[in-house]
């Protein structure tokens, strides 16, 4: 997994042409990797709302399934008591943070001209997908930003 965290991490800075980089996130990825703790998106679920550009749907998918994360066929509801019922957990999630409680994430393209309603109800959160790439640059999942 730190081969991929490494591949990933440099993919994302060649496709932004930003400099994400940061020594201690790869060094975060390789640590664990060898203590053999939960991919980044353990216990995370994805859902891809409409279409995407910069990265392409197909490379967000391989960035989701490389860290660990479920592709969901359907967009989740969020007030289903079954959504609301699951017992997973995000592993890499700060615990603190109210993301302990999220696993189901709506991911859409922000520079795309459709703007979906925003979600944050219980374990159904919608994010862009840049927040996607910047948690694996950083290898954490980090807020959800306000959109």
């Amino acid at each position: 997994m730190a081969s991929l965290s490494w591949h990933c991490c440099r993919a994302i800075q060649t496709r932004a042409k930003a400099c994400y980089f940061n020594p201690k996130h790869p060094a975060a990825a390789f640590i664990n990797d060898t203590e053999v703790l939960p991919p980044l998106f353990d216990g995370c679920f994805f859902y891809m709302l409409g279409s995407f550009c910069k990265p392409p749907k197909d490379e967000l998918i391989q960035l989701v399934k490389g860290g660990g994360g479920q592709l969901l066929n359907r967009q989740p509801k969020p007030e289903s008591d079954v959504m609301q019922t699951l017992s997973a957990a995000p592993y890499h999630a700060q615990p603190a943070s109210d993301q302990v409680l999220c696993t189901q994430y709506i991911l859409y393209d922000p520079q795309s001209s459709y703007k979906p309603q925003k979600v944050r109800v219980g374990k159904v959160w919608s994010a862009p997908s840049t927040w996607l790439l910047d948690c694996i640059a950083a290898f954490q999942l980090l807020p959800v930003p306000e959109h």
